[in-house]
C-alpha cells in the first residue's frame, strides 16, 4: 500500500539516495529548497515499508498562493509499479480539502510525456503557458 510519510532523520539517507534518471531535481536539493521555503511540504512515497520516491507540495506565496506540486520523484527501480499516480491521487485528495482554494497547478520539461500524460489522466489540463521552460497543467476543481 502506498503511503506518504513525513522525511526525519531516520529516513533521511533512504530518501536522498534515491535516483531517477532525468527531468528532476534531486531529492537532496529539494529538501535544502524546503528548508529555504518553509511553505514547501517534503514526504517521502513508501510501498508499504519500503522508499519508493519523493514529492514535495505546498502554497506558493510568490504565485497568488496557489496550491502547487512541486516535485514528484519514483526511484528508477521502482517505476511503473503506479506509484507515482497513487502518491498524486493521495496529494490531490489533501489538497483539495483546503475549501479556500480551487486549483493545483504542476509542471514538467515538456519532453516528459510519460509524466504530462500521467496529469492528465488524473484531470490536469495542458496551458499554453510556460512556468520557466516547464510544460505548465492545472488541475481545477
Amino acid at each position: 500500500m502506498v503511503t506518504l510519510k513525513e522525511i526525519d532523520g531516520n529516513n533521511f539517507n533512504e530518501i536522498i539516495s534515491l535516483r531517477v534518471e532525468k527531468y528532476c531535481a534531486s531529492n537532496l536539493y529539494s529538501l535544502a529548497q524546503a528548508k529555504v521555503f518553509p511553505d514547501a511540504i517534503p514526504l517521502a512515497i513508501y510501498n508499504d515499508d519500503i522508499p519508493v520516491g519523493f514529492i514535495m507540495y505546498g502554497i506558493e506565496p510568490r504565485d497568488n498562493n496557489e496550491y502547487w506540486i512541486d516535485r514528484i520523484m519514483i526511484d528508477e527501480k521502482h517505476q511503473k509499479n503506479g506509484f507515482g499516480k497513487k502518491a498524486l491521487e493521495l496529494i490531490i485528495d489533501k489538497i483539495k480539502q483546503d475549501k479556500t482554494h480551487n486549483k493545483i497547478k504542476i509542471s514538467t520539461n515538456p519532453e516528459n510525456s510519460i509524466a504530462i500524460e500521467l496529469y492528465k489522466k488524473l484531470g490536469f489540463n495542458e496551458t499554453v503557458k510556460l512556468h520557466g521552460d516547464e510544460a505548465l497543467l492545472i488541475l481545477e476543481y
